[in-house]
């Protein structure tokens, strides 16, 4: 792995411009459910360019976590060329799966569907998200436009198709995960898919991304930390991806642990890597 990390240093220098100029706009409703509102956050370099954008999905283990916990990370993208929407969704304890998903993906179209006012490239937007955001990211890239994920409300001319992913720490087989414990028991699977796995064996495999692979899936950064099973949830996964011919590559980044995308020490590293490989797909 030691090849990778003068890529992250070198990027690391290159947007690490904070006086750079924001334009920022908060608490942005994105979607209804009737009388609930989803909001979002959104971010750009201040100037009149057109850049691609990213959605960016907080973790949280589908029952925890806010979109202010990736503000900084938002911010740091902006400045790196991009048009970020850092965005909330309905948590397991009030949705439970596809919930989330079909919440994501109302994000997406709802940045296609305010592209002209946002300054986006709506062919080119990509996907960022760690942990539970991160799973649900890699839903968002292997089921883009899916009829068993359909979005009848909230923006549904719009595609929510992605063209580019980067997820962290993300359970990419749900079934397989759960299978692995002792107990055959995951209490925040439980909560989020509405049972146990052998309850629902069905709803588990839907919720996996794994599940969903194709060749129209986005291309896939998978980065981990080095003290997060770097690269161990994703044998099967990257195989996958091979035999679709869809572009995938994994990168660990030195020191880090579960969910410290975000700490100071380390995100400028992660957001190198992100920045990189998005650029290279989306620019």
């Amino acid at each position: 792995m030691k090849s990778l990390l003068p890529v992250v240093l070198l990027f690391t220098c290159a947007f690490a411009d904070e006086t750079l100029p924001l334009k920022q706009v908060g608490e942005v409703v994105y979607a209804f459910y009737g009388d609930r509102e989803l909001h979002l956050d959104w971010v750009r370099p201040d100037d009149e360019k057109i850049y691609p954008g990213i959605v960016l999905v907080h973790g949280g283990g589908w029952i925890g976590g806010s979109r202010k916990s990736f503000q900084t990370t938002a911010e740091d993208l902006a400045r790196a060329g991009y048009v970020v929407a850092n965005v909330d969704y309905r948590l397991a304890t009030e949705a439970k799966f596809p919930g989330a998903v079909l919440d994501v993906k109302a994000a997406v179209r709802w940045m296609r569907s305010n592209a002209a006012m946002l300054g986006l490239d709506p062919g080119k937007i990509g996907g960022v998200g760690g942990s539970a955001g991160g799973h649900l990211t890699a839903m968002l890239a292997a089921t883009g436009d899916d009829e068993a994920f359909p979005g009848t409300t909230n923006h549904p001319d719009q595609s929510d198709a992605l063209q580019a992913a980067v997820i962290m720490g993300a359970g990419v087989d749900q079934v397989a995960r759960v299978k692995e414990t002792k107990s055959g028991s995951i209490k925040n699977c439980v909560i989020f898919f509405g049972g146990e796995f052998s309850e629902v064996p069905e709803v588990y495999a839907a919720g996996s991304p794994i599940t969903h692979l194709s060749k129209s899936t986005a291309p896939t950064l998978m980065l981990d930390g080095e003290f997060d099973k770097p690269g161990e949830r994703y044998p099967e996964y990257r195989a996958k991806l091979d035999s679709f011919g869809v572009r995938n590559e994994f990168v660990m980044i030195p020191g880090a642990k579960h969910g410290e995308w975000g700490k100071a020490a380390f995100r400028p590293a992660f957001v190198a890597a992100m920045v990189s490989f998005l650029d290279s797909a989306l620019k």
